[in-house]
């Protein structure tokens, strides 16, 4: 019985997987006003009460879409915590791994449907927990930076927080990337990130 609920289980699993990966290639080419379940169902191959034992909305796949990428950062930070090096090197380490999500096309079009007011409920809902989360793991390396000497300390941290942030703004850089077609997504990282440290770095 334990071995069929988990065959059960990761074959769940799998049609959620590819149900996930239908709705994103539909938002891509449609946007999520005109993506409907109907279509959605007819791409995966399945019934649509079949898909509406998985997900019951459109805003329900968008959210879950949303929130999966918000755990891979939860993770990426976890991971950035427990490795070996200084405040410095880890901080470094995570906004690497964010501003090469920042070229992601998929970054920039969840990014456009982050307010949008449909899904702003739904959103607040799911993601709320990840993302205390990850910057709660963000005030922990700046805090242990300060300490060691390598952050600023009359800097609040709750204010280096959110300028962590403030650089990792899909808007902002995809504009500016649109605006100079000269700068490549690389250059562009390296001076965010040379600005973002260069500004908390202690003065000794």
């Amino acid at each position: 019985m334990a071995q069929s609920l988990s065959l059960k289980e990761r074959q769940r699993k799998e049609r959620e997987d590819l149900i996930l990966q239908v709705t994103q290639d539909i938002l891509f080419e449609q946007g999520y006003h005109q993506m409907s379940m109907d279509e959605i169902a007819s791409r995966v191959g399945i019934a649509k009460g079949t898909l509406y034992l998985h997900f019951q909305h459109k805003g329900d796949l968008v959210t879950e879409l949303f929130a999966r990428r918000l755990h891979s950062f939860q993770e990426m930070v976890e991971q950035a915590m427990a490795t070996p090096g200084s405040p410095r090197e880890r901080l470094v380490c995570v906004l690497d791994s964010m501003l090469l999500y920042l070229s992601d096309k998929y970054a920039h079009f969840m990014y456009a449907y982050h307010n949008n007011l449909e899904l702003a409920s739904l959103l607040q809902a799911k993601l709320s927990q990840p993302f205390t989360c990850i910057r709660q793991g963000i005030a922990t390396l700046l805090e242990e930076g300060k300490q060691v000497g390598e952050f600023e300390a009359s800097l609040p941290t709750f204010v280096m927080v959110q300028t962590f942030f403030s650089v990792l703004s899909p808007l902002a850089y995809t504009h500016v990337l649109r605006e100079n077609p000269q700068l490549t997504p690389e250059e562009l990282s390296g001076y965010l990130k040379r600005i973002y440290f260069q500004g908390i770095t202690a003065h000794r």
